[in-house]
């Protein structure tokens, strides 16, 4: 797999008299010197007909925007401002939401963002909220931000337009297999109005490609409308070949033309392109006549919890079992878990991952609230992570990354010792890695904010024996009573996906994991960030201190041991440089829970399989692990599964949640495609098969 580059190149500007931006690379102008905001309400929303589209019922629950070059972000918060404006409703009489979706090669770094978008007060609200969360730069891919309380949310790529809109096509990166025959989840994605933006074809003909078009199209159906400030006839007729109409109007300002239509049909040679390469991601398109309206989730912890929310938020009806009598209970129920992940300023995909979860979990805690306060609050401290480094290796790729995003504030700073222990309120050995926009949350508490959820229905002492389908999916109990049915459901109860017999082949794996209860000496009651080393410790809560944890393989004995008391307190001690010797003399207190995680160390996130029918299907891969093998996933309809999420779940919920309801609601993805495929539950089977090595699927 192709993992690409970690970075995408920032935007360069200039500066005009006006104080508005100019690009010298491409020698043109982000938006008219006139106005830019009326030409985007010209260009873009009249001619996309959205004030006469957003005063009715619409169809779906969703409207999606799709644009080319996101630029300053005008057209987003333009858009943002008038849906917000318009109130929209949905059929059903309740809220609809907006989806924009936006590509762009060269994004504005924060700095110049802020800078551009000062020139338009009336947007102010909005473009304060853009650029509180606006993505950390320079990242490349994928990245999703969430306003409105859920109702208005921006998926944002960084990179070429038409890879950038490639990646919401059922394909990989090698190959299209009949793209209009299968889906990534549930549902094909349609996009309802797109904005062709972005510097002009003379000045930036890379982009105005017979590629992105043919994408276009394949993302549209007969409502999708489109509208550009251009009139270039290599344009119109790109978009005429596939498969558009094509009318001239009057353009903004000084622009005598300019070009808008809507689809007609897809160019045939399109519909039913096929070509060489692998598919086991994808599934056959069911073509569903009905959205998805209910869902079954198995399982209370985070995993649970978070695809819960992700898909009531989406106006789906959930019914979430837990085996317990409380949410949390298991290996979710430590007092304080922490906003983490291992970031690294290396290629890769898992350090890709990584970067993303950080990147979306520090946004997803601080723009959803409970009462009106931000979950990391409501629920925890956001009081930063302090990433130590005791070797100089890891003290070197720290300080890169630190370089790398010097220009995005709060998100990481590289701290010497000096400096590391003025942030943490103690005297500390070591240098390291300040992360402000993260912090501890306390997952029991968290777990009981996201199900207060109008949409969700938690029913407890549900101990799920089986899962089946008839035209619902149904979760039943060891003598086959349901508990509850809906149309879809969801396993993330942890290892005990294994009991059930549709997803007994994922390779989960069982690790014991002991924490430290210990009260706050006076040295340590001034802690004021989390410190993550060999272990990790969580200022004090109560005056009660949590530090942990322990990684015991083969290890299920559920009592503290004292062994594992003196592994935490020897790893706080490589951190510190106070004296803790006396600490060991406190009773023995913590707790014990066993993490689910996977051999390759991401979380499975995505639907279900057939695993002897895919081991069948794909048996050519045994003999040749190259092989071009024009089949897909015999997904299991409507099964799906949330796992694996290690010692990380705070930070790899939310995203790894997010793919699963974006699969489920046909949405665009939050990640890249070739991201989604290192967390496919399918993975291990054909890499097993590429390997040549026996699976049992049991």
């Amino acid at each position: 797999m192709n993992e690409g580059e970690a970075t995408r190149p920032n935007a360069e500007l200039i500066w005009d008299e006006n104080n508005q931006p100019l690009s010298p690379q491409f020698d043109d102008v982000y938006f008219s010197r006139s106005s830019g905001l009326e030409e985007t309400r010209h260009v873009f929303l009249r001619h996309n007909h959205l004030y006469q589209r957003w005063s009715k019922a619409l169809n779906n629950k969703t409207f999606t925007i799709a644009e080319t070059g996101f630029g300053t972000g005008l057209n987003f918060l333009a858009s943002w401002a008038q849906w917000c404006l318009s109130s929209v409703k949905s059929k059903e009489g309740e809220a609809a939401k907006l989806h924009f979706i936006s590509v762009e090669k060269f994004p504005l770094v924060k700095a110049d963002l802020e800078k551009t978008l000062a020139l338009w007060p009336q947007l102010h609200n909005f473009s304060q909220q853009l650029l509180e969360h606006y993505p950390a730069q320079p990242a490349e891919g994928c990245h999703r931000l969430y306003f409105e309380n859920g109702h208005v949310y921006l998926t944002l790529y960084f990179g070429d337009a038409a890879e950038g809109f490639s990646q919401f096509l059922p394909q990989n990166s090698e190959a299209t297999l009949n793209t209009s025959c299968h889906t990534l989840g549930l549902n094909k994605l349609f996009v309802d109005a797109w904005y062709l933006d972005g510097f002009a074809p003379a000045k930036n003909p890379a982009m105005w490609s017979s590629s992105l078009f043919r994408t276009m199209a394949l993302l549209s159906n007969k409502s999708s409308t489109f509208a550009t400030f251009t009139a270039a006839g290599a344009v119109r007729r790109g978009l005429m070949e596939a498969g558009f109409d094509i009318e001239k109007v009057p353009g903004f300002g000084r622009k005598r033309e300019m070009l808008r239509g809507q689809f007609k049909q897809q160019n045939k040679r399109d519909k039913t392109e096929t070509s060489r390469g692998l598919f086991w991601h994808l599934q056959p398109d069911r073509k569903r006549t009905k959205p998805i309206q209910t869902a079954l989730v198995i399982g209370g912890g985070l995993a649970g919890c978070h695809a819960a929310f992700a898909l009531a938020k989406r106006g789906i009806k959930v019914s979430l079992l837990e085996k317990n009598q409380q949410l949390a209970s298991e290996a979710s129920g430590n007092r304080q878990g922490v906003l983490y992940t291992k970031l690294s300023p290396h290629a890769g995909a898992l350090n890709k991952f990584n970067l993303a979860a950080q990147i979306y979990a520090s946004h997803f805690y601080h723009t959803h609230t409970l009462d009106s306060e931000a979950l990391i609050k409501k629920c925890g401290n956001d009081c930063g992570v302090l990433h130590l480094a005791s070797k100089d290796k890891q003290q070197q790729g720290y300080r890169d990354l630190a370089q790398r995003y010097s220009k995005t504030e709060n998100f990481c700073q590289w701290r010497d010792r000096e400096q590391a222990s003025e942030v943490a309120g103690v005297t500390l050995k070591l240098p390291g890695l300040f992360v402000a926009n993260a912090g501890w949350i306390a997952p029991q508490k968290l777990c009981e904010a996201l199900c207060r959820h109008a949409n969700i229905e938690v029913l407890t002492q549900c101990d799920v024996a089986a899962i089946n389908a008839d035209e619902h999916w149904h979760a039943l109990d060891s003598g086959g009573k349901s508990y509850a049915q809906a149309d879809v459901a969801i396993v993330a109860n942890a290892r005990d996906a294994l009991t059930f017999q549709q997803t007994q082949y994922l390779p989960l794996r069982r690790i014991r994991g002991q924490v430290s209860h210990l009260p706050a000496p006076g040295a340590l009651a001034t802690l004021k960030t989390v410190l993550c080393g060999e272990g990790y410790i969580a200022p004090p809560e109560h005056g009660q201190l949590c530090l942990g944890a322990s990684f015991n393989l083969n290890d299920e004995n559920v009592e503290l041991t004292a062994r594992d008391q003196e592994h935490n307190l020897a790893n706080l001690a490589s951190m510190l440089e106070q004296d803790i010797t006396h600490l060991s003399q406190h009773p023995l207190e913590g707790r014990v829970g066993f993490r689910t995680t996977t051999p390759d160390y991401f979380p499975i996130a995505g639907p279900v399989c057939n695993s002897a029918q895919l081991l069948q299907q794909f048996d050519q891969l045994r003999f040749n692990a190259s092989s071009n093998i024009a089949a897909c996933s015999p997904a299991i309809p409507g099964l799906f599964t949330l796992l694996g999420l290690g010692s990380r779940g705070i930070a790899y919920a939310p995203l790894a949640a997010e793919i699963l309801a974006s699969l489920i609601a046909g949405e665009a993805l939050p990640v890249d495609q070739q991201l989604f495929l290192h967390v496919h539950p399918s993975r291990f089977l054909i890499r097993d098969l590429s390997r040549n090595k026996k699976t049992s699927t049991l």
